[in-house]
């Protein structure tokens, strides 16, 4: 096995023997794929927050397909605590109650998860489905078509067209709409994912430490 461990960081482990009696825990089960689910946020998330920081020049191509991968986890993540919720192993921690509960009840996110979430992750990501591609071709509009570009420095190809098609049939554009108004309403989406992300990785973070705390874990 791999140890990505460094010795600047500080270490949260426990011995063998304890390992041995945690792991058929039903609460160290769920640990485990909640910190999954963390490691794959932080992943996809990584372009956006450097192009945020302005830390690190990301091309547009990297920061949109950084966004719509985030955005599927998100929504698999969400899933998972809809199962958590119902596992009483989980559910009875003030930490969920506090974290998660206000997360899953708010209507606004209850919205953006049935309806961005949903297309993003279900017809973007996890499918290439024509289907999508048919759908938003009835009202997609640009005023120069490219359909890619490509980079003199690396000879890399980015097909911009591509994406932006994907990201029209998430928007789903009414009768008439700017491409202005479109932007706005990415920009939008963009800065709600990010929040819900943040809301997330705050609530499963407190959860973990306050389910750990019940185990056999040391920091040193």
């Amino acid at each position: 096995m791999f140890n990505f461990m460094k010795k600047e960081y500080h270490i949260i482990s426990c011995t063998k023997e304890e390992f041995v009696r945690i792991k058929s825990d039903k609460r160290f089960l769920n640990l485990i794929i909640l910190a999954r689910f963390i490691n794959a946020l932080r992943f996809c998330q990584k372009p956006i927050l450097e192009f945020e920081d302005n830390s690190q020049r990301c091309s547009d191509g990297t920061r949109l397909n950084s966004f719509i991968f985030a955005s599927s986890v998100l929504y698999e993540g969400f899933k998972l605590i809809d199962k958590l919720r119902k596992d009483n192993n989980i559910n009875n921690f003030k930490s969920f109650k506090n974290g998660f509960e206000p997360l899953i009840n708010d209507p606004f996110i209850k919205d953006f998860r049935n309806s961005i979430l949903t297309r993003i992750r279900n017809q973007i990501v996890f499918h290439f489905d024509s289907r999508m591609v048919k759908i938003s071709l009835k009202k997609f509009d640009l005023p120069n078509i490219k359909f890619a570009l490509r980079c003199k420095k690396n000879s890399e190809t980015y097909f911009g067209l591509a994406d932006e098609i994907a990201m029209n049939y998430v928007l789903q554009p009414k009768e008439n709409e700017s491409n202005e108004s479109l932007m706005d309403r990415f920009d939008q989406i963009v800065r709600d994912t990010c929040t819900i992300m943040d809301r997330f990785n705050k609530a499963a973070i407190m959860l973990m430490a306050e389910v750990m705390e019940d185990m056999p874990f040391k920091k040193s």
